[in-house]
């Protein structure tokens, strides 16, 4: 198939799986096929210095290194690394660890809540809106993106397994942290957006355009439910909420390998 070409260049789209740069040699197997890519720091830190994972590799931009971990947990090799935020960051970070042998992903971070969910509740996205620019590069143009059913499969029973309540949904992925306004967020809530976070839907794009499986984790952060009246409810220090989502990432990441 061609470049396909049209009036808004965010439209254009193009089959071509090779750019003039990549970010690897597919295919080198240097890092474990699974992966849990965590967003919070101090529960990646903290797990990294109790155990002894070994650093493998480090994946380099302007913003520093962000060292890739392998561990095993229950008898399955894992790599960990802290997620970069963004859409158009978080498709390079993941090219990359593709590029490095990663097969299955497993994503957890935490998001903005539409709707009134207490602070720390577990959500399950199972489609992302495609309100960002990195996925148009992967995918052709459509206004979400199915998460794929084998990860979203392992989540669930993962979550089921030990008993923790969780919220399954469609989730509003947005490169503009500072443009969801009063009128935007009304309509997304309205088209069945739940949550909204920056990244979700660039790393199902990239991942199903390279042929790996991902799933994602949430955790409900602050509140945009009124739109008159927004509550941070301080989510950035939830770390007992964030450590369980970080273990519940490591069960699934060990339940999606054993499907």
């Amino acid at each position: 198939m061609p470049l396909v070409k049209n009036e808004f260049p965010i439209l254009e789209y193009d089959t071509e799986p090779n750019g003039l740069i990549m970010p690897g040699i597919h295919g080198k197997g240097v890092l474990p096929p699974n992966c849990v890519m965590v967003f919070f720091s101090e529960a990646l830190d903290e797990y990294v210095m109790g155990t002894g994972a070994e650093k493998i590799i480090s994946y380099k931009s302007e913003m520093g290194k962000f060292p890739a971990y392998k561990t095993c947990y229950k008898d399955t090799d894992i790599c960990l690394i802290q997620a970069i935020v963004g859409s158009a960051s978080i498709a390079m970070m993941t090219e990359f660890l593709i590029a490095h042998g990663v097969k299955r992903l497993i994503a957890c971070g935490g998001c903005g809540v539409l709707k009134d969910i207490p602070v720390g509740d577990v959500i399950l996205p199972t489609s992302a809106l495609r309100d960002e620019g990195a996925s148009y590069h992967y995918l052709p143009p459509a206004r979400e993106i199915i998460l794929d059913e084998l990860p979203v499969r392992a989540v669930k029973q993962t979550l089921d397994k030990f008993s923790t309540p969780y919220i399954e949904c469609k989730t509003w992925t947005t490169d503009a942290f500072f443009r969801e306004t009063p009128e935007m967020i009304k309509y997304r809530k309205e088209e069945g957006c739940s949550v909204v976070e920056m990244e979700c839907a660039a790393i199902a794009a990239v991942s199903r355009f390279r042929g790996i499986l991902f799933g994602q984790l949430l955790y409900s952060g602050d509140i945009l439910a009124d739109t008159e009246n927004y509550d941070e409810r301080g989510w950035y220090n939830k770390l007992p909420a964030r450590k369980k989502l970080f273990t519940l990432a490591m069960e699934s990441i060990v339940e999606l390998n054993s499907l």
